[in-house]
């Protein structure tokens, strides 16, 4: 009997030993999933802050170009007023600028702030807003189309005319000053030719 019960009890005691043994065992290997799927669900969350920070780079980048290209103009935007883009091929910077009707005697003050100059191979933005209705109605019944003159003022004081200019046909055009004259190069908007006012300025001084 004695060797029964002490059978027994070793058989209970090496029974113990094997389940202990298996929870040891099997404790670490839990703990490793758990890290390991910590770890995983890390990783994938970190490639949504990059694209968060991303696209934040992405939305700032327009306003730093939207600065960089700041451009001068003379006159203000309104719905009526024209848009042509000038630069100035002058040879110098202009201080002053103005803009009448052919038909009008005088031109008006200057459009340009006291401080402003368009520098030589500036461009500027010009908005002008005729005063009047454009075009007027001869006695056959036919509109004849306003012309419009420039009035510029070159930073040693000389004043260059432009004459025989149609907004509606220009949208860049670049101020030129050669042989004593002031002129405009302009690709036309209705007929997409070059045009130039330098005959024009020239037969008009010679007169």
């Amino acid at each position: 009997m004695k060797r029964v019960i002490l059978t027994g009890l070793l058989v209970i005691g090496a029974a113990c030993l094997i389940l202990g043994c298996g929870k040891k065992e099997s404790g670490p290997t839990e703990d490793q999933a758990v890290t390991k799927q910590t770890e995983g669900r890390e990783e994938e969350n970190e490639p949504e802050e990059e694209d968060t920070q991303d696209g934040a780079a992405q939305e700032d980048a327009p306003e730093a170009d939207e600065a960089e290209t700041g451009q001068k103009t003379i006159g203000s935007e309104s719905a009526d007023a024209h848009r042509v883009l000038l630069t100035n091929h002058t040879g110098e910077a202009i201080t002053a600028f103005s803009v009448k009707a052919s038909s009008d005697a005088e031109f008006p003050e200057n459009m340009m702030e006291a401080d402003q100059k368009i520098g030589n191979e500036e461009t500027v933005c010009l908005y002008y807003a005729p005063s009047q209705a454009e075009g007027a109605q001869t006695s056959s019944g036919k509109m004849l189309r306003t012309t419009y003159e420039f009035s510029v003022a070159n930073e040693s004081g000389r004043e260059i005319r432009i004459a025989g200019l149609m907004f509606d046909d220009i949208q860049e055009a670049e101020l030129c000053f050669e042989d004593g004259v002031g002129f405009i190069k302009y690709v036309s908007v209705n007929s997409g030719e070059e045009i130039s006012t330098k005959e024009m300025a020239l037969s008009l001084q010679a007169q």
